[in-house]
C-alpha cells in the first residue's frame, strides 16, 4: 500500500490485495458489497463498490479508537418510509491499529453493507406476512424495515429506542402489546437494537433467526478488522524489527553492519539513512582513534623538541661569565626565567592546551632572557588584545617561532625588530611573527613543511604544523610569506573558551593593549 502507483511493484501488491479480501469467508454473497483500505499515506484499495473514506470518516473512525464508525445517512427518519431502502448501504469505518503495538496506527478499513441483502437475509426465514423486522438507532432512525405492506405504523410510532433498549436488558425482553408480540435485542459491539412484532405462534423460531443472522454479521466484521490487522503489521513491523537489530550492533560498536533495502517506501528511506550513519560513525570512529595516536606522538615530540639545546648552553654560559663578573642581578634574573620555562616545558603535568596568557608568559621568560644576552641590539614587540589572553591554545608555538626569527632572521644583523601579533579573524585566533632580518625563502619553508622525513632541518616548523592540523582540523595551518619588508610565520588555530571546545565569540569593544619588552 506504501508503494507509489508507478512502481513495478505496485500492481502485485494490490492484486494481492484484492485476493485476499475477496477470498474472505461470508464475503460479498451476505451482503458486503464493497470494502476499502485506506492506508496512512492515502494508498487505497477497493474491492466491491467503490467507497471514499473521507476526512470525516477518519476523525469519526478514530474518535472512536477501537470501536467501529457506522454511517447510514441515506437512512430517513423513524417517522418517514425510505424512498428507496434497496439502493442504501450501511458502512461500517474503522481504525486498524498495530496488533504488535496499540499506539501505531496502520490505516482505516471502511466496509458497506446492503440494507436490501440484509432484509432478505431477513425474510428468507420467515414463514409468516405477520411477522416484521426492524433495526433502530439511538436516534430513533430506522436502518431496516420489513414491514412492507402491512399495517405496522400505529405500533413503530408508539416504539421508542429507550423502550426498546430497556426491554432487551430485560430477562423477558418480550412483551405484548394488543395483538402482538414486541420482542428487542441489543446487537453487540453496535448502537443498533433489533427488534420484531410479531404474532404469539412465531416469536420463538423468528428470535432464534435473528440472533443467528446478527451474530455472523458481528462476526465478520471482527474477522475483517483482525486479518487486515495482521497483514499490516507483517508489512510494516517486520523490517522494524530487523532494523532494531542493527542498531543493537551499532550499540556494542560494531559499525560494519549494514541493511540490505529491497523497497521503496517509507521504511526504505529509514534504512538508507541507517546505513549513511553507519558509515559514518565507522569512518569518524577509525579517525578519532588513529587520530588520538598521532596527537599523542605529536605531542611527544614537541615536549622532546622545544627545548633547543644551543639556547641552554649558550645561556647556561651566559650565566657562567655573568656570574664570574659579578654580576649577580642578571644572573639571578636569568636563572628566575629559565625556571620558569623549564616548569612550563618539563612539567609532566602540563596539557596540550593553555591559556594564552600563559603562552605569553613563557613567550617573555624567552625574551626577557635573550634582551640580557644581547642588550638592546634587538627589539621585540608583542601586540595582543587583553581579551584574548584567555582564550585556550596549543602550548609552545610561540617561544619557537620568535627563536627561529631571531636564530635565523636576524643572525647576521647587529640590530633588528621582532614583531608578534595576536588577533581574532572571523573564527580563528591569529599567530603572526615577523623580523626584519634576511628575507626568508618561501618556496624552501613550504618545501620542509611539506616534506616528510626530511631530517632535522626544519624538523621543529613540521611538528607546529603538525600539531595545528590535528588539535584544530582541516582550515588551520601554519605558512610563511613576505610582506613590507618582513618575514612572516603565520599560524591560525581555532577560537577557544574552553580546552576541548571551539566556539564563535563575540568581539569585545575594549582596546588594543601593547607590550613591548
Amino acid at each position: 500500500m506504501s508503494k507509489p502507483k508507478d512502481d513495478e511493484n505496485y500492481f502485485a501488491l494490490t492484486s494481492n490485495a484484492n485476493s485476499i479480501l475477496l477470498s474472505m469467508p461470508y464475503g460479498f454473497s451476505n451482503g458486503i458489497r464493497g470494502i476499502t483500505l485506506l492506508s496512512q499515506d492515502q494508498a487505497s484499495i477497493n474491492v466491491g463498490i467503490s467507497l471514499k473514506i473521507s476526512k470525516e470518516d477518519m476523525e469519526a473512525a478514530r474518535a472512536g479508537e477501537s470501536r467501529p464508525y457506522w454511517d447510514y445517512r441515506d437512512v430517513s427518519s423513524l417517522e418517514d418510509t425510505p424512498k428507496d431502502p434497496y439502493n442504501s448501504h450501511i458502512t461500517l469505518t474503522r481504525l486498524l491499529k498495530n496488533p504488535s503495538n496499540l499506539s501505531e496506527e496502520l490505516g482505516f478499513i471502511k466496509i458497506a453493507m446492503s440494507r436490501k441483502q440484509l432484509i432478505d437475509i431477513l425474510m428468507s426465514d420467515q414463514i409468516n406476512h405477520e411477522v416484521a423486522y426492524f433495526i433502530i438507532d439511538e436516534n430513533n432512525r430506522l436502518l431496516v424495515d420489513t414491514s412492507s405492506g402491512q399495517s405496522y405504523a400505529h405500533l413503530k410510532g408508539d416504539i421508542s429506542y429507550a423502550q426498546l433498549l430497556q426491554l432487551a436488558s430485560s430477562s423477558a425482553s418480550t412483551q405484548l402489546n394488543g395483538q402482538y408480540f414486541i420482542s428487542a435485542h441489543k446487537i453487540e459491539r453496535t448502537p443498533f437494537v433489533l427488534f420484531s412484532i410479531v404474532k404469539p405462534n412465531l416469536l420463538t423460531i423468528i428470535k432464534e433467526t435473528l440472533l443467528k443472522g446478527l451474530s455472523l454479521t458481528v462476526v465478520l466484521v471482527l474477522l475483517f478488522t483482525l486479518l487486515l490487522s495482521f497483514t499490516f503489521s507483517q508489512i510494516i513491523t517486520a523490517p522494524l524489527v530487523k532494523l532494531g537489530k542493527r542498531m543493537k550492533s551499532i550499540s556494542n560498536e560494531d559499525f560494519s553492519v549494514r541493511i540490505d533495502v529491497k523497497r521503496n517506501d517509507e521504511i526504505a528511506v529509514l534504512a538508507n539513512n541507517f546505513n549513511r550513519m553507519a558509515k559514518r560513525l565507522d569512518f569518524l570512529y577509525k579517525e578519532v582513534y588513529m587520530g588520538n595516536l598521532k596527537l599523542q606522538q605529536a605531542q611527544l615530540n614537541a615536549l622532546q623538541t622545544q627545548i633547543n639545546p644551543h639556547f641552554l648552553y649558550n645561556t647556561l654560559d651566559t650565566i657562567y661569565w655573568m656570574s664570574e663578573m659579578g654580576d649577580t642581578k642578571n644572573v639571578s634574573s636569568m636563572v628566575s626565567n629559565m625556571s620558569k620555562m623549564m616548569r612550563m616545558t618539563l612539567s609532566p603535568n602540563n596539557s596540550d592546551m593553555v591559556t594564552l596568557a600563559e603562552e605569553l608568559e613563557h613567550l617573555n621568560c624567552y625574551i626577557h632572557i635573550q634582551r640580557i644576552r644581547y642588550g638592546d641590539q634587538f627589539v621585540f614587540d608583542i601586540d595582543c588584545r587583553e581579551h584574548l589572553k584567555s582564550y585556550y591554545v596549543l602550548r609552545l608555538l610561540l617561544q619557537p617561532l620568535v627563536e627561529n626569527a631571531l636564530l635565523h632572521g636576524l643572525k647576521n644583523s647587529t640590530h633588528g625588530i621582532i614583531k608578534v601579533q595576536i588577533y581574532e579573524n572571523e573564527h580563528s585566533l591569529v599567530y603572526e611573527v615577523m623580523n626584519d632580518g634576511i628575507p626568508v625563502d618561501v618556496t624552501e619553508i613550504n618545501r620542509l613543511l611539506e616534506e616528510e622525513g626530511s631530517g632535522m632541518r626544519g624538523f621543529a616548523l613540521r611538528n607546529i604544523k603538525e600539531r595545528i592540523a590535528l588539535k584544530n582540523g582541516k582550515g588551520f595551518h601554519l605558512s610563511c610569506f613576505l610582506r613590507d619588508g618582513f618575514s612572516v610565520f603565520q599560524i591560525t588555530q581555532k577560537l577557544r573558551t574552553t580546552e576541548g571546545d571551539a566556539h564563535e565569540i563575540p568581539l569585545p569593544d575594549d582596546n588594543n593593549e601593547i607590550q613591548r619588552s
